[in-house]
């Protein structure tokens, strides 16, 4: 009640009621029609009781104190030691993970954006790691030229007009002794300092493991093409693959899915990358038989003008995150196609297409940025 009146007004109330000597003191309901409350109207003689009765008092104080934090000295220095620990360097991590690995009462004390302020105040924050991306001039011009030839399309042209996209992509299997490593290399961001990014342990590179240590990996390729329609096939690529064995396989999965798919067509077009296999004279022939075409002039080493590649991606993250230490590659190639089936956008991939000609254009050719 008293908060709805200005100090001025709050000072009348009091001299109303404690008048100079010879002046006449005034009831409160008589004070009540002199005064007024912030909104222009006539407080209660209750409230102007309040009002003088509490004029000399200090006001309660709302809000933190000065000098106060939600954690002590020693609390931000666990979550710093709980930082270095759960992120060797260049280990991805994030907010979240570090707030897991508190004890289990600061845990509760705190919030996750209060560790991001403790580390940000020590000039830790969420950075991408430095990795080269520039295609180089001429590969821009024709990254350029081939966006100007499709940026009329809309999404929904580009799904009438491009029935699948698709790729190969290499999973890798790594052993228990170098799976520590290959999670602190593939992290593209982290928490760092600006004296951390150029570092070496944090700087993402093309080459992860010396020529021994590869030589204890295995790999496990597979084939995913996703339809305009969200339809998805995937399948894992036998050893070795030639074209002969693409071509085959382009008879056997490939063409019935696209003929089940598209009943009504008698013709698909299709991105594919420009991996030599997938565009050898046997796969050629096959795909000139059954009405398979390929998208025109794409450029090479343009893996961002692929969607299918946005597939890889959510498919690495969730391979990596069912990961078992004791997994034998056999589990390993199982959870592949399980990873890749898990993904959720297949319906958005081909009209995708219409955002990235664009995007190309806008930025004169150079990789898009993710």
């Amino acid at each position: 009640m008293v908060a709805q009146m200005d100090d001025k007004n709050r000072a009348l109330c009091f001299l109303y009621r404690n008048p100079p000597k010879g002046q006449k003191k005034l009831p409160y309901s008589k004070i009540a029609d002199k005064v007024r409350n912030k909104d222009g109207g006539n407080p209660t003689p209750a409230a102007v009781r309040d009002c003088v009765t509490n004029f000399h008092k200090p006001k309660a104080t709302t809000g933190r104190k000065k000098g106060w934090r939600k954690t002590t000295k020693a609390e931000d220095k666990t979550i710093l030691k709980k930082f270095h620990k759960v992120r060797p360097p260049g280990h991805g991590v994030d907010s979240r993970k570090i707030h897991a690995a508190l004890p289990a009462k600061l845990s509760m004390k705190i919030g996750r954006k209060t560790v991001t302020r403790r580390l940000a105040a020590k000039g830790y924050t969420p950075s991408k790691k430095v990795q080269k991306s520039d295609p180089g001039r001429a590969l821009r011009l024709r990254r350029v030229d081939f966006a100007e030839t499709h940026v009329a399309k809309s999404a929904s042209q580009w799904k009438a007009y491009l029935q699948a996209v698709g790729d190969i992509k290499e999973f890798t299997y790594y052993p228990q002794e170098l799976r520590a490593r290959f999670k602190q290399l593939r992290a593209p961001w982290t928490y760092m300092t600006p004296k951390e990014k150029y570092k070496p342990a944090f700087v993402r590179p093309k080459r992860w493991f010396k020529k021994k240590d590869y030589k204890k990996v295995m790999k496990q390729k597979v084939f995913g093409l996703t339809t305009s329609t969200g339809k998805c096939l995937s399948f894992l690529v036998p050893k070795p693959f030639t074209s002969t064995k693409w071509a085959q396989l382009l008879k056997s999965h490939v063409l019935p899915f696209l003929k089940k798919t598209f009943p009504a067509k008698r013709e698909y077009r299709i991105l594919l990358d420009g991996e030599g296999v997938l565009r050898g004279e046997p796969a050629k022939e096959v795909m000139k038989d059954n009405g398979i075409k390929l998208l025109e002039n794409l450029p090479k080493y343009s893996p961002d003008l692929n969607p299918q590649e946005h597939v890889w991606a959510g498919a690495e993250i969730s391979l990596r995150a069912a990961e078992k230490r004791k997994d034998t590659f056999e589990t390993f190639q199982k959870r592949c196609l399980q990873a890749v089936k898990e993904y959720k956008g297949a319906g958005k991939l081909v009209g995708s297409m219409a955002k990235r000609m664009k995007m190309v254009i806008e930025q004169t050719g150079a990789m898009i940025k993710k």
